[in-house]
């Protein structure tokens, strides 16, 4: 098995949970499962998968939201927003209610049925990132929360990410930070962002910013987090820091 971030074939094992065993690559740290699901056992594991919190009092969240959504807007060179693992759409809907021409993808048809319920005005699909990348639609905002840990080929993720930005658009994103000072160290097979299936990639800081960088991402903002989370605002500005393929260092 090779890293999917650095193609490192070295990892020290962490310890198994519901007989799926976690490790951590010894060159860049990023922790994954040992062996990746398959796209098939993926594919059934998120057919039907519905975020809950979002869809209690979906309202409620749209209404906190708008803030960020707004923000986002400011910060923006342009008004087309991409949520991407949108779920039920509460961040589709709230962006759309600040001025934005707001879509939302998702590989839940479930999660995508009760977005289109709740929210008539806006568009979703149900869609990869890939898949949604060969329309041939560019975004200025694109809004990424909690997706990437479930991402079983960073890469191919990452081109077509490129695909679907703007220059100079805005990246919101977020996903669990291993490197946090809440993690239990001592313990780390305890920790509940190690889900087997769900979570196959976990981040730290250092790694997930080499990621971005490869693919043109610079001028960091992390969010601090109080609780073991990564969330940063990023922008595209095209380029690359280093060689961009499935074997880069």
């Amino acid at each position: 098995m090779q890293c999917s971030l650095c193609a490192c074939t070295v990892f020290d094992p962490i310890g198994k949970k519901e007989n799926s065993l976690f490790v951590r690559c010894r060159q860049c740290q990023l922790i994954a499962i040992q062996p990746h699901p398959s796209d098939h056992e993926l594919d059934t594991f998120y057919k039907n998968y519905v975020y809950t919190e979002r869809i209690i009092n979906p309202r409620k969240k749209w209404l906190r939201y708008r803030i960020r959504a707004w923000l986002l807007r400011r910060l923006a060179p342009g008004k087309k927003f991409l949520d991407i693992g949108c779920n039920v759409g509460n961040m589709v809907a709230a962006a759309h209610a600040v001025g934005c021409d707001a879509t939302g993808i998702d590989i839940s048809q479930t999660a995508i049925a009760h977005a289109r319920q709740l929210w008539q005005n806006c568009r979703f699909f149900n869609e990869t990132t890939e898949q949604f990348s060969g329309r041939g639609e560019k975004f200025d905002i694109v809004f990424c929360s909690e997706v990437i840990e479930h991402i079983r080929d960073l890469h191919s993720f990452m081109r077509a990410l490129t695909k679907l930005v703007n220059a100079n658009a805005i990246l919101f994103f977020t996903t669990p930070d291993s490197g946090h000072f809440r993690v239990p160290t001592k313990n780390l097979i305890a920790w509940s962002e190690l889900r087997p299936t769900e979570h196959v990639a976990i981040f730290n800081k250092d790694n997930i910013q080499r990621l971005f960088r490869q693919y043109g991402f610079h001028s960091f903002s992390q969010v601090p987090m109080h609780r073991a989370n990564l969330r940063f605002y990023t922008r595209y500005t095209g380029g690359d820091s280093f060689s961009v393929n499935n074997n880069a260092a």
